[in-house]
């Protein structure tokens, strides 16, 4: 649950809490899910450098009528600060939201209360060990997770489920002469799930070059091995890095294609000394079967080739035969997911 603090300072007006927000760092925005009472200002914060913020600090000052202040039992407060972390805010993120309210604290008197906590208390929690690496790759894996996630929940149904013949009901019980499976063929469904392929392949694409650049940034080893590299970096490249539009993982990254799992491992094995074609030469239980997750990965991205070059369509290609590869591509993520913990001697997490 989301962690809200109502602060009522002493002796603060609108301006006084909107210069401090702003000293601390915030930024007006707009807050779509809290609007509060007419005159409210509202604010944002999230540290984004190595990837500390999970979903950052919002923060709110608003004005206090009389209704307001028999309601809160307070007189002389004319301005309230709300500041507000959800359930999905990292260490970092509640540590300032507790930064944020001793601040205000400190140079405007008052009291606060915390809707999780009471009265006068400041956010609770344990901070987990983590580092920026550990961090990146953590948030990579939920995005990836949900996103997976809500296409399995939100896949259709298959529009051809029985066939019914003047001989009676065929069902997937009862087809002898392969009549349904041959409709099911030509179920505009299937078109659905073929087209949906590449969206797979680009999230194993996705996963794998956010994992490289991440990995690469805070590898130390990596980068002095890449600063005797002799390899020539395009001019437009190098002049975008010295702008600070560009960065160098992002350029090491370009040099391979991501979609083609003899150049993942050929970018993970020379910069980051990690083999994916060992780690994923193995069987793992992927719903009802047991492939061997190399052959199962190379398929997926065959059939993804044959979808976009050639709009070749597998019509045989069922909704269940799809989870199958939805959890096929989630089973490579905790995979990996695993390696890459192993490497970096520490779990995933948000800190």
């Amino acid at each position: 649950m989301s962690i809200e603090i109502f602060q009522f300072p002493e002796k603060a007006s609108e301006s006084d809490l909107v210069e401090l927000l702003i000293e601390l760092g915030y930024e007006s925005g707009e807050n779509l899910f809290w609007h509060g009472p007419e005159g409210t200002k509202h604010f944002f914060w999230a540290d984004t450098a190595d990837f500390k913020s999970t979903s950052g600090v919002d923060a709110s000052v608003f004005p206090l009528d009389d209704k307001g202040k028999k309601a809160w039992k307070v007189t002389s407060c004319k301005w309230v600060l709300r500041t507000r972390s959800s359930i999905w805010a990292s260490s970092f993120d509640k540590d300032f939201q507790n930064h944020t309210v001793r601040t205000v604290r400190k140079k405007f008197g008052g009291r606060f209360y915390n809707d999780h906590f009471g009265h006068n208390r400041y956010i609770q929690f344990e901070k987990e060990q983590s580092t920026p690496a550990s961090r990146g790759l953590f948030s990579i894996r939920e995005q990836l997770k949900g996103d997976l996630d809500s296409l399995e929940y939100s896949l259709p149904e298959e529009k051809v489920q029985f066939l019914d013949t003047p001989k009676g009901i065929i069902d997937e019980n009862n087809d002898p002469m392969g009549l349904l499976a041959f409709s099911k063929q030509l179920d505009p469904s299937r078109v659905v799930y073929n087209a949906l392929v590449p969206f797979l392949i680009a999230g194993i694409e996705y996963f794998f070059r956010e994992s490289f650049e991440i990995l690469l940034k805070y590898d130390e080893n990596a980068k002095l091995k890449l600063n005797q590299s002799s390899r020539k970096v395009p001019f437009a490249d190098a002049s975008a890095l010295a702008r600070g539009e560009f960065h160098l993982e992002s350029i090491v990254s370009s040099w391979y294609s991501f979609q083609n799992l003899d150049s993942i491992n050929k970018a993970y094995s020379e910069n980051l000394q990690i083999d994916i074609w060992k780690t994923l030469r193995r069987r793992k239980k992927i719903r009802k079967k047991l492939p061997l997750l190399t052959d199962a990965l190379n398929n997926l991205i065959g059939a993804r080739h044959g979808v976009v070059h050639h709009f070749s369509l597998d019509r045989n290609l069922s909704r269940e035969d799809f989870l199958n590869l939805i959890h096929l591509v989630k089973t490579i993520i905790n995979v990996m997911s695993k390696e890459f913990e192993q490497k970096l001697g520490i779990k995933f997490g948000p800190g």
